[in-house]
C-alpha cells in the first residue's frame, strides 16, 4: 500500500493547494496514485500557476515537440519530448514514454497546464513544423488533436496575446477558435514560407477575429476585404490587390475612431494614383512617397496620415499638426 493512502485526502488538498505548480508537477511524477489524485482534484483546489506564456513548438529536424511555460520573462520551464527516443524530460528526468503516443501526452500535459492557469497568459503561441510528407511521424497529428480535445472539452483559453508560426491555412485554423474571445486582444499570424497565400474566409467568422483589436500577418492574404480588418489598429498585412475605394473606405473608418493608432499594408502593386487623387486630391509627393493629411473626428490637433511609398506600401497613422510636412494640404474633416 502506498503512503499516498494513509494520507487524509484533506491534507493532500492543502498540500497541493500550498506548492508552486513546479513542485506539483513533481508530485505527479512520485508514483501512479499521486498523479490519479491530482489530476481528479477540482480545479478550484489547485493553485494558480501564474504563467505569463505558454508555447508549445514541434522541431521537425529531432522530431521533437517542446511545451514551454513562463513565469516571466527570464523565468520559465519547459518538457521536452522525444518521438525518436519515446520519452519525456522534465527537470533533468527523463521518462520512457512506453506505447503511449508522444502526441497524446502533450496535449494530457497541456490540458494540466491549463488547469492550473486560474489568471489571463500575456501570451500563447504554437509553432507547427510541416510533417506531411513524413508518414512516419505522428507529430503531424499536433494540430488536429489539438483542435479535437479542446472542442471535446469546450475550453477557452484566456490569452490577450495569440501567435502561431505555420505552414499553411489548415494549421492557422487548428487553435485560434479556442482562445477566449472576451480576453484576446492581439491575433498574431507568422509564415515559414516567404510569400506564402491563404484565404482566411475562415478565420473571419469567429469570435476571435470580430473581438481582437490588433492583427498582424506574415501570409499574403488573397481577395481582402478592408471591412473586415478596419477595426484592428494596429494593423499589418500583405494583400494582392487593394484599390482607391478600399482606401477612402479606411480613410473614412479611421478619421471617426478614437482608439485607431497605424496601420500597414504591402501590396503586391498600387495602380490607382488617379483614382486616390480624385478622391483626395493632389497628393504632396516627397522622395517617391504620395502623402495626405486629414483631421481626426473631435480633435483638431490630431491629424490622419495616409501614405503610399513606392506604388507598393501602404501607410496609416496618426500624427500631432506640427509634424505635418510644409506646404502640405490638411483637410477638414468630412465623413463623406
Amino acid at each position: 500500500m502506498s503512503s499516498l493512502s494513509k494520507m487524509p485526502e484533506l491534507v493532500l488538498e492543502n498540500i497541493i493547494g500550498f506548492s508552486d505548480f513546479r513542485s506539483v508537477l513533481t508530485l505527479r511524477q512520485v508514483c501512479r496514485d499521486f498523479r490519479n489524485f491530482i489530476d481528479d482534484l477540482n480545479d478550484s483546489k489547485l493553485p494558480d500557476s501564474k504563467f505569463t506564456k505558454i508555447e508549445i513548438i514541434s522541431e521537425k529536424n529531432e522530431n521533437k515537440i517542446i511545451l514551454d511555460f513562463f513565469h516571466s520573462k527570464k523565468s520559465f520551464d519547459c518538457i521536452e519530448y522525444s518521438e525518436m527516443e519515446n520519452s519525456r524530460k522534465f527537470q533533468e528526468k527523463m521518462t520512457n514514454l512506453e506505447n503511449s503516443n508522444i502526441v497524446d501526452v502533450v496535449i494530457q500535459d497541456l490540458k494540466l497546464i491549463l488547469k492550473f492557469q486560474k489568471s489571463n497568459l500575456e501570451f500563447l503561441s504554437f509553432c507547427f513544423a510541416d510533417f506531411q510528407l513524413q508518414k512516419d511521424s505522428s507529430i503531424h497529428n499536433l494540430p488536429i488533436k489539438l483542435r479535437n480535445i479542446l472542442h471535446e472539452s469546450n475550453q477557452k483559453i484566456k490569452a490577450k496575446k495569440f501567435t502561431i508560426k505555420a505552414h499553411n491555412q489548415s494549421q492557422i485554423m487548428s487553435v485560434p477558435p479556442f482562445a477566449d474571445p472576451e480576453t484576446l486582444e492581439f491575433i498574431d499570424l507568422h509564415s515559414f514560407d516567404d510569400d506564402k497565400k491563404i484565404q482566411y474566409d475562415e478565420i473571419i467568422k469567429t469570435e476571435q477575429w470580430k473581438k481582437a483589436q490588433m492583427f498582424r500577418s506574415e501570409f499574403h492574404l488573397l481577395n481582402l476585404n478592408v471591412e473586415d480588418i478596419c477595426h484592428f489598429s494596429p494593423c499589418i498585412l500583405t494583400t494582392n490587390r487593394i484599390t482607391a475605394r478600399d482606401l477612402d473606405f479606411l480613410k473614412k473608418t479611421y478619421i471617426r475612431s478614437s482608439k485607431f493608432n497605424f496601420s500597414i499594408f504591402e501590396l503586391k502593386n498600387f495602380n490607382e494614383n488617379d483614382e486616390i487623387s480624385n478622391l483626395w486630391g493632389p497628393a504632396f509627393s516627397v522622395e517617391s512617397k504620395l502623402h495626405w493629411y486629414f483631421r481626426m473626428k473631435n480633435c483638431e490637433e490630431k491629424i490622419l496620415h495616409m501614405e503610399i511609398f513606392l506604388a507598393r506600401y501602404f501607410k496609416c497613422y496618426i500624427i500631432e499638426m506640427n509634424h505635418v510636412h510644409n506646404g502640405a494640404i490638411v483637410h477638414d474633416y468630412n465623413e463623406n
